[in-house]
Protein backbone atom coordinates (compact mmCIF):
# COMPACT_ATOMS: atom_id res chain seq x y z
CA UNK A 1 0.00 0.00 0.00
CA UNK A 2 1.84 3.28 -1.30
CA UNK A 3 0.24 6.40 0.48
CA UNK A 4 -0.50 9.41 -1.96
CA UNK A 5 2.29 12.49 -2.02
CA UNK A 6 0.74 15.42 -0.03
CA UNK A 7 -1.54 17.54 -2.53
CA UNK A 8 0.01 21.24 -2.73
CA UNK A 9 3.30 22.22 -3.59
CA UNK A 10 6.34 21.16 -0.83
CA UNK A 11 9.92 21.39 -0.03
CA UNK A 12 10.36 17.88 0.95
CA UNK A 13 8.07 14.77 0.95
CA UNK A 14 9.27 11.58 2.85
CA UNK A 15 6.68 8.64 2.67
CA UNK A 16 6.21 6.01 5.49
CA UNK A 17 5.34 2.36 5.37
CA UNK A 18 4.57 -0.71 7.63
CA UNK A 19 6.40 -3.64 7.49
CA UNK A 20 4.97 -7.22 8.28
CA UNK A 21 7.17 -6.70 11.94
CA UNK A 22 4.84 -4.80 14.32
CA UNK A 23 6.15 -1.49 14.96
CA UNK A 24 9.05 -1.46 12.06
CA UNK A 25 9.07 0.86 9.19
CA UNK A 26 10.65 2.16 6.18
CA UNK A 27 11.03 5.62 5.40
CA UNK A 28 11.76 6.75 1.97
CA UNK A 29 12.86 10.28 1.26
CA UNK A 30 13.60 10.83 -2.40
CA UNK A 31 15.48 7.27 -3.33
CA UNK A 32 16.92 7.45 0.10
CA UNK A 33 15.12 4.93 2.14
CA UNK A 34 15.85 3.76 6.48
CA UNK A 35 14.57 1.77 8.72
CA UNK A 36 13.12 3.17 11.94
CA UNK A 37 11.17 1.51 14.91
CA UNK A 38 8.27 2.16 16.86
CA UNK A 39 9.83 3.41 20.75
CA UNK A 40 7.23 1.14 22.09
CA UNK A 41 8.95 -1.77 20.17
CA UNK A 42 12.26 -1.73 21.75
CA UNK A 43 14.30 -2.65 18.79
CA UNK A 44 17.60 -0.77 17.47
CA UNK A 45 16.23 1.49 14.95
CA UNK A 46 16.10 5.05 15.25
CA UNK A 47 12.71 6.21 16.86
CA UNK A 48 10.47 9.06 15.30
CA UNK A 49 11.27 11.31 18.66
CA UNK A 50 15.22 10.96 17.32
CA UNK A 51 14.68 11.53 13.97
CA UNK A 52 13.15 14.93 14.88
CA UNK A 53 16.05 15.85 16.53
CA UNK A 54 18.53 14.26 14.09
CA UNK A 55 16.82 16.78 11.81
CA UNK A 56 17.48 19.70 14.32
CA UNK A 57 21.36 18.64 14.25
CA UNK A 58 21.46 18.05 10.79
CA UNK A 59 20.16 22.01 9.46
CA UNK A 60 22.05 22.94 12.66
CA UNK A 61 25.48 21.52 11.10
CA UNK A 62 24.54 22.16 7.53
CA UNK A 63 23.74 26.05 8.31
CA UNK A 64 26.87 26.86 10.82
CA UNK A 65 28.92 24.74 8.17
CA UNK A 66 27.66 27.09 5.29
CA UNK A 67 28.08 30.47 6.87
CA UNK A 68 31.12 29.79 8.25
CA UNK A 69 32.26 28.77 4.73
CA UNK A 70 30.48 31.72 3.18
CA UNK A 71 32.37 34.56 6.17
CA UNK A 72 35.77 32.74 5.45
CA UNK A 73 35.45 31.36 8.98
CA UNK A 74 38.09 28.33 9.79
CA UNK A 75 36.09 25.91 11.00
CA UNK A 76 37.92 23.17 12.39
CA UNK A 77 34.61 20.71 13.16
CA UNK A 78 30.78 20.95 14.43
CA UNK A 79 29.61 18.57 17.16
CA UNK A 80 25.47 19.31 17.61
CA UNK A 81 23.65 17.57 20.24
CA UNK A 82 19.99 17.54 20.83
CA UNK A 83 17.45 15.78 23.60
CA UNK A 84 13.71 16.22 24.66
CA UNK A 85 12.23 15.35 27.30
CA UNK A 86 8.79 14.02 27.07
CA UNK A 87 5.75 15.67 28.66
CA UNK A 88 5.16 15.33 32.30
CA UNK A 89 2.10 16.29 32.05
CA UNK A 90 1.22 15.90 28.64
CA UNK A 91 2.76 12.81 26.77
CA UNK A 92 1.44 13.99 23.65
CA UNK A 93 4.38 17.14 23.31
CA UNK A 94 7.65 17.49 24.76
CA UNK A 95 8.26 19.50 27.65
CA UNK A 96 12.02 20.65 25.96
CA UNK A 97 14.03 20.90 23.64
CA UNK A 98 17.91 21.57 24.12
CA UNK A 99 20.13 22.28 21.16
CA UNK A 100 23.66 22.16 22.21
CA UNK A 101 26.54 23.07 19.22
CA UNK A 102 30.50 22.85 19.62
CA UNK A 103 32.46 24.88 17.33
CA UNK A 104 35.90 24.59 16.41
CA UNK A 105 38.52 27.10 15.10
CA UNK A 106 36.73 30.30 15.83
CA UNK A 107 36.12 32.14 18.31
CA UNK A 108 33.30 32.90 20.64
CA UNK A 109 32.11 36.08 18.65
CA UNK A 110 32.28 34.40 15.49
CA UNK A 111 30.31 31.04 16.76
CA UNK A 112 27.68 33.70 18.31
CA UNK A 113 27.21 35.21 14.95
CA UNK A 114 26.79 31.99 13.19
CA UNK A 115 24.16 31.03 15.57
CA UNK A 116 22.33 34.24 15.14
CA UNK A 117 22.38 32.98 11.24
CA UNK A 118 21.05 29.82 11.96
CA UNK A 119 18.43 31.04 14.04
CA UNK A 120 17.51 33.04 11.67
CA UNK A 121 17.46 30.41 8.91
CA UNK A 122 16.54 27.39 9.67
CA UNK A 123 13.08 25.84 9.45
CA UNK A 124 13.22 23.03 11.57
CA UNK A 125 14.66 25.09 14.53
CA UNK A 126 11.60 27.67 14.03
CA UNK A 127 9.25 25.32 13.87
CA UNK A 128 10.21 23.54 17.27
CA UNK A 129 10.43 26.94 18.77
CA UNK A 130 7.23 28.46 17.82
CA UNK A 131 5.39 25.81 16.71
CA UNK A 132 3.21 26.07 13.00
CA UNK A 133 0.70 23.87 13.21
CA UNK A 134 -0.37 21.03 10.79
CA UNK A 135 -3.07 19.89 8.53
CA UNK A 136 -4.03 16.31 9.07
CA UNK A 137 -6.07 13.89 6.51
CA UNK A 138 -6.82 10.54 7.00
CA UNK A 139 -7.97 8.74 3.82
CA UNK A 140 -8.61 12.29 1.96
CA UNK A 141 -10.07 13.57 4.51
CA UNK A 142 -9.45 16.04 6.84
CA UNK A 143 -9.09 15.67 10.66
CA UNK A 144 -11.31 18.25 11.70
CA UNK A 145 -12.95 17.05 15.20
CA UNK A 146 -9.48 16.61 17.70
CA UNK A 147 -11.45 15.05 20.52
CA UNK A 148 -9.74 12.39 22.69
CA UNK A 149 -10.74 9.36 22.35
CA UNK A 150 -11.92 7.13 25.04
Amino acid sequence: MNAPAPSGAHDAVVTGTVTSEAGRFVVSARSNHFVTDSRLAGREAVHAGELLLAALTSCAMANFEHNAALDGLPVGGIVARAAHTRGAVDPTRYDSTVLEIEVRGVGQDDAMALARKFVAACPIYNTIERGSGIELTINGQPLTDRRSVG
